[in-house]
């Protein structure tokens, strides 16, 4: 059994700082499709700010999730990329989608539950 001076922090809590902003698992889905500038990754995401795009990329690249390529060109180009670290997070990211959509569908199918006349509920029930 490990001593607990050893043990630091907790494992959902270091996992939530990935993948708890607002933003975050967005930005970390679409550099998954390809390497992306920042202004590809301001318009895939709207209403994201400069500001919080950029405070999310800083994070991602001192946490080694993703990396930043500076091309030597005029004008200068910069683009981001996952790293292999990063590219660990998108089984867990993929699962998160997976739950999101299944249970969305099941809430917009009782939703729509909620508008259907009695009388029609009364004529599904009759023939099932």
């Amino acid at each position: 059994m490990a001593s607990k001076e050893l043990y630091i922090g907790c494992p959902v809590q270091h996992a939530r700082k990935y993948l708890s902003g607002k933003w975050q698992i967005a930005i970390l889905l679409n550099l998954k499709k390809q390497p992306s500038r920042f202004i590809e990754l301001k318009n895939m995401l709207p209403g994201i700010s400069d500001k919080v795009l950029t405070q999310e990329l800083r994070f991602f690249e001192e946490t080694d999730i993703i990396q930043k390529e500076v091309f030597n060109c005029i004008p200068p180009k910069v683009e981001y990329q996952l790293t292999p670290h990063g590219l660990t997070l998108m089984p867990v990211i993929e699962s998160i989608v997976q739950w999101g959509y299944h249970h969305l569908q099941a809430e917009k199918a009782n939703r729509s539950m909620l508008f259907t006349p009695v009388s029609a509920i009364k004529d599904i029930e009759a023939i099932s």
